[in-house]
């Protein structure tokens, strides 16, 4: 997953953090509406198509937000972060408002674009 950076690369990153965070308050939600435990497969780095690190980071700002709770992680001396009690992980009240403003905020950009979109033709 090294990719070597381009600062003249302007493409959106498919898994920039808001990306990334919707994916795992998504599955949280899906997880909470099904009254279902977290599955620890699902919901890990491989299965999201990011880095061990990346998911390490964004879980950890994602409790610093207050949008998850019951997941802990473990930093080590010698190494890498340990991800504990995973299958614990729900989002929080202020999590579920994140993925509904966040879907707001995608079809008042999509809407937007339409009319963006239909504006050369009424020129």
């Amino acid at each position: 997953m090294n990719k070597e950076y381009d600062p003249n690369d302007l493409k959106v990153n498919k898994n920039n953090y808001f990306n990334v965070a919707y994916k795992i308050l998504t599955y949280l939600k899906y997880c909470y509406e099904n009254g279902i435990f977290v599955d620890p497969d699902v919901l890990s780095p491989d299965n999201i198509g990011i880095s061990e690190k990346q998911f390490i980071l964004t879980l950890q700002m994602l409790l610093e937000d207050g949008y998850i709770r019951g997941v802990s992680l473990k930093p080590t001396l010698q190494g890498p972060t340990i991800i504990c009690n995973i299958q614990n992980t729900y989002a929080t009240s202020s999590g579920l408002q994140y993925l509904v403003e966040n879907s707001m905020m995608t079809k008042a950009y999509k809407v937007s674009k339409e009319v963006r979109d239909w504006i050369p033709l009424f020129k």
